[in-house]
């Protein structure tokens, strides 16, 4: 046998180790992730339709990230509006009451003083605060205290009317929060004018502590209370909206993580009985190549 023939053999029985040899680290690494498709060259259209799949996971886990901040933001809301409801229905028992034309002056200022009470808790819900400390009534001024009193009677809102939205689905947006210059200040009243809820509530405590109780403003009590209704309505609807997305997002999502699955997962089972074949050719490739190099050196000399 020739010095050259006895070369390429030897070099043919190297490459086939080595093959033989990568192949068995290839299965090695699949066993190990757990993945079929390890790079695009093991499988271009796979690889691609893998890439598309986790591509669409990762904006729908996001537009889920965005329904639960959604719904933290709304429901806070909600409890917030649910708390003004609740203590309109008091104020305007107690203007009513103010009404009776045997109380004295003395029993109609307890009857302020209660209604300032109660002002004050309005005042208190209309600045609540997240779990981050933002203002939820401030628009997009949220590091901002958005009511403040300017005096005897008077407030203002220092927030703006941004109103933020956040992305639940392809093409869907829910608004988060409202502003509060539209949910406390500019709310109808009797007369055809806008009244902010606190005014008209200082109003009645005003009339009371004059012993001069203004009827009207019972009636003003009333819309704000339907002004607030309505805010609540459209909060609810937007929970429910969001809720409802939610739980399609998670239908869609199972879904494409199951395609994912089926189409880069390994099927462990056949990948463990390919490793020992693999394993079983590197060995006999190994003592082949072992006997080449004898023969090479043999050749030799």
């Amino acid at each position: 046998m020739s010095r050259m023939s006895t070369n390429l053999i030897f070099e043919n029985g190297l490459n086939r180790m080595l093959e033989t040899q990568s192949k068995l680290v290839k299965t090695q690494q699949q066993i190990a992730t757990g993945r079929r498709v390890l790079s695009p060259q093991d499988d271009p259209a796979a690889a691609a339709y893998i890439l598309g799949l986790r591509n669409t996971i990762s904006t729908v886990e996001q537009y889920q990230d965005n329904s639960e901040r959604v719904r933290a933001r709304l429901e806070l809301e909600e409890t917030t509006l649910q708390g003004v409801t609740n203590l309109l229905p008091r104020i305007q028992e107690l203007a009513v009451q103010g009404q009776n034309d045997a109380l004295t002056a003395e029993q109609r200022n307890a009857i302020a003083e209660e209604v300032l009470l109660l002002r004050d808790q309005l005042f208190s819900l209309a600045n609540t605060r997240d779990s981050n400390g933002e203002y939820i009534f401030a628009g997009f001024q949220g590091g901002s205290e958005p009511f403040v009193s300017v005096g005897a009677g008077s407030y203002s809102y220092r927030g703006d009317m941004g109103e933020r939205s956040l992305q639940i689905s392809n093409g869907r947006s829910i608004q988060d929060r409202n502003n509060g210059f539209d949910v406390f200040m500019n709310i109808d009243t009797s007369t055809g004018a806008k009244r902010n809820l606190f005014e008209t509530v200082d109003q009645i405590a005003a009339g009371m502590q004059a012993n001069n109780p203004d009827a009207v403003l019972i009636d003003d009590i009333q819309r704000a209370q339907d002004h607030l209704l309505q805010f609540r309505t459209s909060v609810g609807a937007r929970l429910n909206s969001t809720s409802e997305q939610y739980e399609v997002n998670e239908d869609f999502l199972l879904t494409m993580q199951t395609a994912k699955s089926e189409a880069e997962d390994l099927d462990i089972t056949e990948a463990v009985s390919r490793y020992e074949r693999q394993l079983q050719a590197l060995n006999a490739a190994q003592q082949s190549f072992i006997k080449l190099q004898g023969l090479s050196l043999f050749n030799f000399l």
